[in-house]
């Protein structure tokens, strides 16, 4: 169980790390809220990862047939709903005040993302991949499911945590105009993401 445990933070680690929208989301909140604001921003993608890493390890087919049948329309709506974040981040034209660390709503950044990361069903089929190449394989015994799947949390609550950490350090040395520039590439990178996240799911 514990080498489980291990192996779920190691995949969690690596299933973070190239966050995509998420990540970018995370980066753009800190640097306009501080690393409350970021922190929650990226909580909420464990959050959502949290059912599908269950549904990978416990094989529930009933759940994975239904995402894999709907995933197109799902992964469309994600699209858009990512795009959408991106074109308000490139409406903004003033950079918020220095002192603010956390802003008004930090639920919002919490459910946002959530709602984000589970609009995208292949992330499932991510998992099952990233189990394979650590050799787990077959439905796993109650516990050793729990131990991993607690494993993957806790890996995606490290990467997030060290995101908004690293961000969160170099916000006020951020000038105005580095922060105009870093706000049209974080919001341009969102547009991106969504527009290739609808066509993904177009052409399929």
């Amino acid at each position: 169980m514990p080498m489980l445990f291990l192996r779920g933070i190691l995949i969690g680690l690596i299933f973070g790390i190239p966050a995509g929208a998420i990540g970018v989301l995370t980066i753009q909140r800190t640097l306009d809220r501080g690393f409350t604001a970021g922190l929650l921003t990226g909580l909420g993608s464990s959050a959502a990862d949290l059912p599908y890493s269950c549904v990978g390890v416990f094989g529930i087919t009933l759940i994975s047939d239904f995402l894999t049948a709907h995933q197109s329309v799902i992964r469309i709506v994600g699209g858009v709903l990512i795009s959408g974040y991106g074109a308000l981040n490139l409406r903004k034209k003033e950079r918020p005040p220095a002192n603010v660390h956390t802003g008004g709503a930090p639920i919002k950044c919490f459910v946002s993302s959530f709602v984000i990361a589970i609009l995208n069903p292949a992330t499932i089929l991510s998992f099952m991949v990233a189990f394979a190449a650590f050799g787990i394989t077959g439905k796993l015994a109650l516990v050793d499911g729990v131990s991993l799947t607690l494993g993957v949390l806790a890996g995606t609550v490290l990467w997030w945590l060290a995101l908004s950490a690293v961000t969160a350090h170099f916000r006020e040395k951020v000038t105005d105009r580095l922060y105009k520039r870093l706000r049209l590439l974080l919001g341009g990178l969102m547009i991106l993401f969504g527009i290739i996240m609808i066509i993904e799911s177009v052409i399929r």
